[in-house]
């Protein structure tokens, strides 16, 4: 609590000193027109500076630029309007010291020439950049990612705010969509499939105790959560399809953070004096191990987590027709939990050293042979590295401490791919996009366990050798008219080893009642490939010549159907009312006889995952729902979010029994709000959120048959049937920005859990005491961050 006092106390003193000084600064707004599907730029657009006096205009040159220079700071809205494209408006942009905003615009050419069009001074933030989406997508801003309130900067925590989604663990950052596993997500950046981008990712998960992703070089970017467009293949779930921003191509700025996420250090600018070409690249290193090295100590003994990435990316805007960009994110983490050293983070009787790296990088090129078409070719090459040590621990008749290693696993993925895609305009009411994707897996999975009966070791991995992926996709966009828009496509897909391919139509509709309502609809078939280890399982089949066989090379794909409508209304100019229903169908799912309720549709919120051998697909599930959404958008200098999910979630096993899923938490609500207040030109901000979900269901451990057999006995006549209690928390964060002359300082200050609510993190069987521990997730933590721009 001092460090509160301290920094609140801190706060009041900076907002005594910026009110002393009232001299008004001024910063840069500039951008580029484009068109939407194109992306080709467009000359003679009208742009107009509101909240300026008097008001400012001015009309994009050639190459589709623009400029306002000398803009006072604080929040300003321009409103774009081009002959012949829907008129665009971006509200709410923050002018500060440090930073220059550059925009990248896209207008939507129009059916329909009206005779007279009225640009409004506001901006649906909440459609997807995407345009090819219909339904169950939405776009998010960086600034979100750390405005509301518990973000943290991540773009996983932020999306656990939006309907559908449902996060209810403290540790990591999984999500679960409309009841799916968390491994039903896909993760896109730069518009191409990345490994995932977490921290302590494991190995067929999609989330982490920290995102690698780094908010200060990523560009505003989609979400979505069902029935989503062809050109999204390898997921049953969701997705994010994220963008980096390119630097500053005209002056070099500088950054400098220390938070939660750790110490940063960013740069951007012109790689020269000619041309437009520019860098971006950021470092972080994880605060928790800088501290420690310093000789703090944060009462978790050993278990430091250890982690640094870095991000960057090169523009080459070539010319009009040729753009050239290579990009990268990687990172490294580790960390050791042992319980032979009393960690209160460690498992009941195991030392658990844990490490992972991620790196990928990609280069796109991109060719405009004629102001209609574009042709995209990317390549990218990606590894990921997880090595994982446990040993049991137990005391001689001495009492000392004894470990004995009874897992050694080291997992090794490269992968290599290429993207080729061609898009195409025929005209205002039609446009195609076609593209395949290559992806070539180098894997070498080497994990061996301890049989202690047997004092022996045996390879359940130990497979190396060469995957391959093909998809294929073909969407198409019709526009009856400006207000009636059809989305229509086919992704396919094939895996070589398993000889698996999918065909998978998708279809949606949006029709714009009115100038405030919409109703929408949307189909699709989704499949997804099992994660790569399943299908190295390898089992042992001559002992004496210790000869090994894989068992589940022939899984077949996870498939699923999507069926979603919606309905979606703006009751003020900036209030909107969204309600969506849904139903899923899955089937296809590996499970297996000997263990007749286990399903791996259950797996994917955690740090490890299971599979037998000689799986079936002979799984299914199914998942509906209904969502709320009631947002009103930044203006005014406040905006708040209520959102409330209602779903069932249910899978059967191999005995095809109908039980709730491991992800049926029933029910979320989030509740989420915030306020501006202008202190001159420096600005102090105040959010709140809280979360009240369904619990996590689980598997009961068998406290008897654990104590008769020396190890953890599940009951699994009892899977799922019950919740851990509700999960519920209390957010704020309190953030203080002064503007200098040519300097931008930030602090923040995030408490998280404020009432210190006590919900359950697991229940684990320490074999060392036969006793069930229950642990509990993140007491009251307050966390600060201060930022730095020049």
């Amino acid at each position: 609590m001092n460090r509160v006092y301290h920094f609140t106390l801190a706060i009041l003193i900076l907002i005594h000193t910026g009110m002393q000084a009232q001299e008004n600064f001024t910063q840069t707004i500039r951008g580029t027109i484009l068109d939407a599907t194109t992306e080709m730029p467009l000359p003679g657009a009208t742009v107009i500076l509101d909240f300026e006096e008097p008001q400012r205009g001015t009309t994009s040159n050639t190459s589709g630029e623009f400029r306002f220079e000398k803009v006072v700071y604080g929040r300003h809205s321009i409103r774009i309007s081009f002959m012949g494209y829907k008129p665009a408006a971006i509200p709410n942009i923050e002018l500060t010291a440090g930073k220059e905003i550059v925009l990248s615009i896209r207008l939507e050419e129009m059916i329909i020439e009206t005779e007279e069009i009225v640009v409004k001074a506001y901006s649906r933030k909440d459609q997807a950049i995407n345009e090819m989406t219909s339904v169950s997508a939405r776009s998010f801003t960086i600034e979100e990612t750390e405005r509301f309130a518990g973000s943290l900067g991540d773009p996983s925590r932020m999306a656990s705010n939006y309907a559908g989604v449902l996060m209810v663990n403290d540790q990591r950052n999984d999500i679960v969509i409309r009841g799916n596993s968390p491994q039903g997500l896909l993760w896109r950046l730069e518009g191409i499939d990345v490994p995932n981008p977490n921290h302590f990712g494991a190995t067929g998960t999609t989330g982490g105790p920290v995102s690698m992703l780094n908010n200060n070089v990523l560009a505003n970017s989609d979400f979505l959560t069902g029935a989503f467009p062809s050109e999204y293949g390898n997921a049953v779930a969701g997705a994010f399809d994220l963008r980096m921003r390119p630097g500053n191509n005209e002056k070099h700025e500088f950054l400098g953070q220390v938070g939660f996420n750790g110490f940063e250090a960013g740069a951007e600018g012109p790689l020269s004096t000619e041309g437009k070409s520019s860098y971006l690249i950021n470092f972080r290193y994880s605060t928790m191990e800088v501290m420690h090295d310093l000789g703090m100590d944060f009462g978790t003994g050993d278990a430091i987590p250890e982690y640094k990435d870095i991000t960057f990316k090169l523009n080459f805007p070539l010319s009009n027709k040729h753009r050239l960009s290579i990009w990268g994110l990687g990172g490294l983490s580790y960390i050791e939990l042992l319980d032979s050293k009393n960690s209160d983070f460690g498992f009941g009787g195991t030392d658990v050293y844990f490490g992972t790296d991620m790196g990928v990088t990609g280069i796109e090129y991109n060719y405009y042979p004629n102001e209609k078409t574009k042709i995209t070719n990317h390549f990218s090459a990606s590894s990921t590295i997880n090595k994982t040590v446990l040993d049991s621990i137990h005391t001689d008749e001495e009492q000392n401490i004894i470990n004995t290693p009874f897992v050694d696993g080291n997992f090794k993925e490269f992968v290599y791919q290429w993207l080729g895609e061609i898009s195409h305009k025929f005209n205002a009411a039609n446009n195609i996009q076609v593209g395949i994707n290559t992806q070539i897996y180098d894997v070498d999975y080497q994990q061996r366990i301890f049989d202690a009966q047997a004092n022996e070791w045996f390879e359940s991995f130990g497979e190396s050798g060469i995957m391959s992926l093909y998809k294929g996709y073909l969407q198409w966009q019709h526009k009856f008219s400006d207000k009636l828009v059809m989305n229509s496509g086919l992704h396919t897909m094939y895996f070589a080893l398993s000889e698996s391919f999918a065909v998978e139509p998708r279809l949606g509709i949006k029709w714009q009642v009115g100038n405030d309502q919409s109703l929408s609809a949307g189909f699709g078939m989704h499949s997804q490939l099992q994660t790569r280890a399943l299908y190295l399982l390898t089992e042992l089949v001559d002992t004496a010549n210790a000869i090994y066989k894989l068992t589940n090379d022939k899984i077949d794909f996870n498939k699923s159907m999507h069926f979603v409508v919606g309905y979606d209304v703006l009751l003020a100019t900036n209030l909107r009312l969204k309600i969506e229903a849904y139903y899923q169908h899955l089937y296809n799912i590996p499970v297996h006889p000997e263990q007749p309720e286990f399903s791996l549709i259950n797996q994917g919120d955690n740090f490890t995952s299971s599979g037998y051998h000689h799986m079936l697909n002979q799984g299914k599930a199914y998942n509906y729902g209904t969502e709320f959404t009631v947002e009103k958008f930044l203006t005014k200098g406040y905006y708040y979010l209520f959102t409330a999910s209602i779903f069932e979630s249910k899978y059967s096993g191999y005995d095809e029994i109908f039980r709730n899923s491991a992800f049926n938490g029933n029910y979320v609500f989030n509740l989420l709000g915030g306020y501006e207040f202008k202190l001159g030109r420096n600005i102090l901000a105040l959010d709140i959120k809280t979360v009240y979900a369904g619990g996590k269901r689980f598997v009961p451990i068998d406290i008897e048959a654990s104590k008769a057999e020396g190890n953890v006995v599940y009951d699994w006549e009892n899977a799922y049937k019950n919740r851990l209690s509700d999960y519920f928390r209390l957010n704020a964060r309190i953030t203080f920005k002064l503007n200098g002359k040519k300097i931008a300082q930030e602090w923040g200050l995030d408490l998280q859990n404020l009432t210190n609510h006590e919900n359950i993190y697991m229940q684990t069987w320490n074999n060392s005491t036969k006793e069930l521990e229950t642990s509990y997730q993140s007491g009251f933590m307050p966390m600060m961050t201060y930022r730095l721009r020049f």
